[in-house]
């Protein structure tokens, strides 16, 4: 497990080694604990803009004994999965644009407020809100019990989380409105999670709306 100073440590051996300024987002579990809201994460997931610095950083990972694993034990026939590396307990998770389907909007981008800087490497940590969304995207074990924790700790803006939703079905062929609704459903009803009715009737409504007007009504 890797808990912030770990994080740090690592993000600052990748930035003294960097030749260049990359700047990378980081989500899951590590951008979690930048907002104070998990004490460790098995892995630090890592998102990149293009897949020339995702190379540089691989590069640099590899030079500090990372070697690279097998992913698709742990994302059967998911699409953009990551180019995982590791080294003992020590993971990084680095994705290129998307994780699996929820890509990096500018949207997102304008929400972030934490940005730290080790050195050339630039990190950018996603918002509370877009947090729940990637949860949401990936459904590793334990994305519910994250996003309960979050609901528990912040006011969430959950228009944002409507809106970002939104967007992202123009951006993807999911219907990714149909999928939040059950997730969050599923946090209300098993985690107990303070998801407001009416936000969960309004997603569930924007995705009956969607799959009308893709597939048209029951005959």
């Amino acid at each position: 497990m890797i808990d912030l100073d770990k994080q740090n440590q690592l993000l600052s051996l990748i930035g003294e080694k960097l030749k260049e300024k990359i700047e990378c987002y980081i989500v899951g579990g590590s951008a979690m604990m930048y907002h104070g809201v998990k004490g460790e994460t098995k892995d630090i997931d890592v998102v990149l803009d293009d897949e020339k610095s995702r190379k540089i950083l691989e590069k640099i990972l590899k030079e500090l004994g990372f070697k690279e694993r097998d992913v698709r034990v742990l994302y059967f026939r998911k699409k953009n999965t990551p180019l995982l590396l590791q080294r003992g307990e020590e993971r990084f998770d680095l994705f290129v644009k998307k994780v699996i389907t929820f890509e990096i909007t500018q949207s997102m981008k304008n929400r972030i407020e934490k940005v730290y800087e080790y050195d050339n490497l630039i990190v950018k940590v996603v918002s509370p809100e877009d947090i729940i969304l990637f949860k949401c995207a990936t459904e590793r074990p334990g994305d519910r019990i994250d996003a309960s924790n979050i609901i528990k700790s912040f006011d969430v803006d959950w228009d944002v989380i409507v809106e970002e939703s939104i967007n992202q079905t123009k951006l993807e062929d999911s219907l990714f409105p149909v999928f939040l609704f059950d997730f969050l459903q599923e946090l209300k009803e098993d985690f107990k999670a303070d998801v407001p009715n009416e936000i969960i009737d309004k997603v569930m409504k924007i995705g009956e709306e969607m799959m009308e007007k893709r597939y048209g009504k029951d005959k």
